[in-house]
């Protein structure tokens, strides 16, 4: 899973706690969505920025074809597609506002990606350049403070194949390097949230999370409690969410040797140290972190959490189907999207959420 915009409202957190069901006075409306008919169609992630709301995701053909889809969401609810590239499934967004958007595609084997970036008129691919690389993958893109930034991956093929993570700032026509340190390199970076000056990039290595802070000027690495994991089991890093130095949260999940099953895992850094937070009745995996509605969400597989200043809550979810990603809509509620059905006959749908 790949997320999609930073979280910029406060989180008032010193210690949290996974509470009960919220507020059951909420509703889920849902909206019509556009439908492929007959074709496997999913969203993988969705973005808002100054009052533009995008959803992406792909869609199979016969022989197995991934295409990108790109939808973009008026006022009134109404969704409208926006054609995009033929660039496999668009695995991450972000929203600047009407005339930038961005969006990154990885081919069916996700052994390379590509960047576009919206203009207002028509999508264009955004090079990048990695020196010694024969592919590169972007893998995230957020934006912040109206800075898109990307990480990824730079693999260097041969007898003696190498990979290096790469970090980008777009300056307002070209992508700016920002270099992280050696021991970066050999971790996978799955996320980043922030602002530009209080960056956080979170991932694993080896198996163990690992977090890097960006003060404006320098990356850190700032070491992160080892997360228990049985033998067979994997650790997801999904999604960082950060509103101050000291108040960051990363949302994960231990999952089983066939992906079927995870321990959720929510960790919070209180400006000193990361600490794991209690997560037993979240619904699903914890996923990506949404602001909306003066509320901080994350979007679970199975529902959302919600905080409330002292305690993650969990909500239930629209009934339509397991969730994959969420946005603030342009009247400050939250969004939801997911899939209906089993494949080959998923299908999107959106859902918005009132109280």
């Amino acid at each position: 899973m790949r997320r999609r915009t930073g979280i910029t409202a406060a989180l008032v957190a010193a210690t949290a706690l996974l509470g009960g069901v919220a507020d059951a006075q909420g509703t889920w409306t849902a909206e019509p969505f556009p439908q492929r008919p007959d074709v496997p169609s999913t969203i993988a992630t969705a973005s808002s920025g100054s009052g533009e709301t995008w959803a992406f995701g792909g869609f199979s053909q016969a022989g197995g074809t991934s295409n990108a889809q790109a939808y973009r969401r008026g006022d009134d609810g109404k969704w409208a597609e926006v054609l995009v590239p033929a660039v496999g499934t668009v695995v991450s967004s972000a929203v600047v506002g009407p005339d930038e958007v961005w969006a990154i595609g990885w081919g069916c084997k996700n052994t390379a990606g590509t960047l576009l970036r919206w203009d207002g008129a028509a999508w264009v691919e955004v090079p990048v350049a990695v020196p010694g690389a024969t592919r590169v993958r972007p893998d995230d893109v957020l934006a912040t403070g109206g800075e898109p930034w990307v990480v990824g991956k730079g693999y260097e093929d041969g007898d003696e194949p190498r990979q290096q993570t790469f970090v980008r700032r777009w300056d307002g026509a070209t992508l700016q390097d920002v270099p992280v340190p050696g021991p970066a390199h050999e971790a996978t970076f799955t996320a980043l949230g922030g602002n530009p000056d209080d960056l956080w990039l979170v991932g694993t290595r080896d198996g163990a999370a690992v977090s890097m802070h960006w003060d404006g000027t320098a990356w850190t690495e700032v070491p992160v409690p080892e997360v228990e994991v049985p033998g067979g089991a994997q650790l997801a890093v999904n999604d960082v969410a950060t509103a101050a130095p000291d108040d960051v949260w990363l949302a994960g999940g231990v999952r089983d040797d066939d992906q079927t099953q995870a321990r959720p895992v929510l960790l919070h850094w209180d400006g000193s140290a990361w600490t794991e937070a209690p997560a037993a009745n979240s619904p699903g995996e914890p996923g990506e972190f949404v602001h909306a509605g003066g509320a901080v969400w994350n979007i679970a597989d199975e529902g959302v959490l919600r905080y409330d200043g002292t305690r993650w809550q969990t909500v239930a979810g629209p009934a339509e189907g397991p969730l994959a990603t969420g946005a603030e809509t342009s009247d400050g509620r939250l969004l939801v999207l997911g899939s209906t059905g089993e494949l080959p006959r998923t299908a999107p749908f959106a859902a918005v959420r009132t109280g």
